[in-house]
């Protein structure tokens, strides 16, 4: 079940701001995202009903925040990030308007990924404000591209971003810091082969990575670490792989468009096979075709 598509702000935040645009048409499982346009003296309440992250898009955002000695200012710049757990966060309020991007995560989709991090309590994360680290930088600027792009890339993609940037959240908001997980096991070869055997017969379809975790009988973060462990690819590389390859076989084998075989091989657009095709074969798929 995915959050509503104001469920991220609704009760986080109250005054002028708007929600300019959601992923909820995405159909993404167990997060969501959020483009807000937040106006002077919008007002981010004191609890939060999920965790989230928010990533500053604007030049800056000034704020300001009641304490016991007066008021403090707050200013944020561009790329700075605050993770924000579910539970109580401090309450500040805009004095200038602000543009963010909240990635909101499910309690479910969160607590999964914890269960598999020794000594890790969900519940009790903590508030950190201004942040600047690369990697969940990185990831939430990735995940951005691909929300801002419409999802041309499907939801395998967007979800095993989602699933690292959620691991991110857990060891920057954790109270004490997490171990790093001990080397897994790879997949075993039977289910290694049904995973595969399941990819070749769905090209078509817009596949998940629950789908896949489901097809494996693991949890998705497990199959996530597992599935490299035994290709050294995503699922989504090792998808994305199988799809170009059978692309070359219909462009190869028929008379079909371009337009439809991206169809076919589950490609968003035929702008988009074309974008993927050059980039693992070095040429157009039209340019493939008169080669064969």
């Amino acid at each position: 079940m995915n959050l509503n598509a104001s469920a991220a702000l609704s009760t986080l935040c109250t005054g002028e701001s708007s929600v300019v645009r959601s992923s909820a048409d995405f159909s993404w499982n167990g997060f969501i995202m959020e483009r807000q346009l937040a106006g002077a003296n919008m007002r981010i309440n004191d609890h939060a009903d999920h965790n989230m992250l928010a990533l500053v898009s604007s030049q800056v955002m000034r704020g300001e925040h009641q304490t016991k000695s007066g008021t403090s200012l707050v200013r944020k710049t561009a790329g700075q990030l605050t993770l924000i757990p579910r539970g109580p966060v401090p309450e500040m309020r805009l004095v200038s308007e602000a543009e963010l991007v909240y990635c909101s995560f499910e309690g479910h989709f969160i607590e999964r990924i914890a269960e598999d991090i020794k000594n890790l309590r969900p519940e009790r994360l903590i508030f950190r404000s201004a942040l600047r680290d690369k990697s969940i930088h990185l990831l939430m600027q990735t995940l951005v591209a691909e929300f801002d792009a419409g999802n041309p890339t499907g939801r395998i993609y967007a979800e095993t971003v989602a699933e690292a940037l959620a691991l991110r959240f857990l060891h920057l908001g954790a109270i004490v810091p997490i171990e790093s997980p001990g080397r897994v096991s790879a997949l075993p070869g039977n289910k290694l082969a049904r995973v595969k055997d399941f990819v070749e017969s769905s090209f078509d379809q817009d596949l998940t990575l629950e789908s896949l975790a489901h097809e494996a009988g693991y949890s998705r973060a497990h199959f996530l670490r597992m599935f490299r462990e035994s290709t050294g690819t995503t699922p989504h590389q090792y998808v994305m792989q199988r799809r170009i390859a059978h692309a070359e076989k219909m462009l190869s084998e028929n008379e079909l468009g371009v337009a439809e075989i991206a169809v076919a091989c589950g490609f968003s657009s035929q702008a988009h096979l074309t974008l993927a095709f050059k980039k693992q074969t070095g040429v157009t798929p039209a340019e493939y075709r008169r080669t064969r």
